[in-house]
């Protein structure tokens, strides 16, 4: 049976997330602003159409967003993760065989009894995920993931594709090569193409022609696999397991400068908390914490303004009360009166399965135990019922060093509180 590999993106989606749940905002430009409402970091296509550039701070854009009428949102991350998982597991109902990519992009296998019937499942799959969850994707089709790739941005840009562009033909495929750029080829860096734009290759299709050789001596392995996945060979299949991360960061910058030893504390153990809860979900445990803490560089210009401090653990551990405890010591070491903190961070290494945990001659194995069903349980009570159902107490309950986010939209989908309500 023939198959293909087919690229799922989400068109605009953070911005499609907040019209899902706010229709006033559709065919209306829409911005999303960074954590603390520092810059835009997504637009809708309407908002692009008015000249709003990504990563553009929020107060250069204050005389477009009066002049037409955009719609400015804070980045609404709790919303986006879970919109994410509802579209990642409506395209697992058209094909199991599937790779999350990204939080609005996945790689899927689709079989069929020809290339028609995969084409259907293509558009099947765009009409479930917006029948289902409200979030507009584009579909490309062709016989490798690169080229699924391909194939999707031209689907996203042309409007005669319906959402779906499927690569059916020798001339299709030379045509979508011819008519990209070596630095818009998935996997080719930066760096990479400005080599191959030296040689004079501008295209894809100009690079295809190079032999082996010659792209292996320039772009390595990596680079000759991409060479052949543009030629229709496939070398990347659908990876079924996501590789666990080698290091566990959580990280905020405070909404307002910070002084007090107290609220450093806070900040400190809600990250902490939150990268516990990373470690656990993929059952790992972590061998080493560091904490940094940020001042405001501008205060002492040449001075160091970021100060940090790592222990290593005695046992790995996923147990929050231990790693509260040590960054709590760690915030004490580091902390200077009078200093004005603008940002800290947890970071959590030397990463182990927790099936792989190597106890001492007289460690507490019966107590390790007990902590493991707590945490299990502490993670599925705040799963069920909304993220800090149960926080530990050294997080604190009002946390004023919370960044800025004055235009945030409620989590529709995490907070029983902020559901949305429909009068009749």
């Amino acid at each position: 049976m023939p198959s293909a590999f087919a690229l799922i993106d989400c068109n605009n989606f953070y911005a499609s997330c907040e019209r899902v749940f706010d229709p006033a905002l559709r065919n209306r430009p829409v911005v999303i602003l960074s954590n603390n409402d520092g810059c835009v970091i997504a637009r809708s296509n309407e908002a692009k159409e008015c000249g709003v550039a990504m990563g553009v701070p929020e107060f250069k854009v204050r005389p477009q967003v009066k002049r037409h009428n955009i719609a400015v949102r804070s980045s609404n991350y709790a919303l986006y993760g879970d919109m994410s998982r509802r579209v990642m597991e409506t395209i697992q109902t058209v094909t199991p065989n599937m790779e999350v990519y990204s939080i609005d992009e996945a790689f899927a296998e689709i079989s069929g009894r020809d290339h028609e019937e995969i084409i259907k499942k293509g558009r099947e799959i765009r009409n479930r995920v917006l029948q289902w969850t409200g979030i507009p994707v584009s579909v490309g089709l062709a016989r490798t993931k690169t080229l699924a790739k391909l194939a999707n941005e031209t689907a996203k840009s042309n409007p005669d594709s319906g959402g779906v562009m499927a690569l059916r033909t020798k001339h299709e495929h030379r045509q979508l090569l011819k008519n990209t750029p070596v630095d818009e080829i998935w996997g080719v860096g930066r760096n990479y193409s400005k080599t191959l734009q030296k040689y004079g290759l501008q295209t894809a299709w100009d690079l295809i022609q190079q032999p082996d050789s010659w792209i292996r001596s320039k772009m390595k392995v990596t680079g000759l696999r991409t060479v052949w996945e543009l030629r229709g060979y496939s070398c990347l299949e659908i990876e079924d397991a996501v590789d666990q991360r080698k290091g566990i960061l959580s990280s905020r910058s405070f909404g307002r400068p910070v002084y007090d030893l107290s609220d450093l504390m806070e900040a400190v153990s809600s990250f902490t908390e939150r990268a516990s809860e990373k470690l656990r979900s993929q059952q790992s445990l972590a061998g080493m914490i560091t904490v940094t803490l940020v001042t405001d560089k501008y205060s002492n210009p040449g001075l160091p303004y970021k100060f940090g401090l790592s222990v290593d653990l005695e046992t790995p551990t996923a147990d929050l009360t231990k790693l509260i405890s040590v960054a709590g010591m760690c915030v004490n070491e580091l902390y200077k009166k009078d200093r004005k903190y603008k940002k800290a961070w947890v970071m959590l290494t030397g990463l182990v399965p927790d099936s792989e945990i190597q106890t001492g001659l007289f460690s507490e194995v019966d107590h390790s135990n007990r902590k493991k069903s707590l945490m299990e349980s502490f993670d599925y009570l705040n799963s069920k019922f909304g993220k800090r159902t149960l926080h530990s107490a050294s997080s604190g309950i009002d946390q004023p060093w919370q960044m800025k986010q004055q235009f945030l939209s409620p989590r529709y989908t995490t907070r029983w509180d902020e559901i949305l309500k429909v009068k009749l």
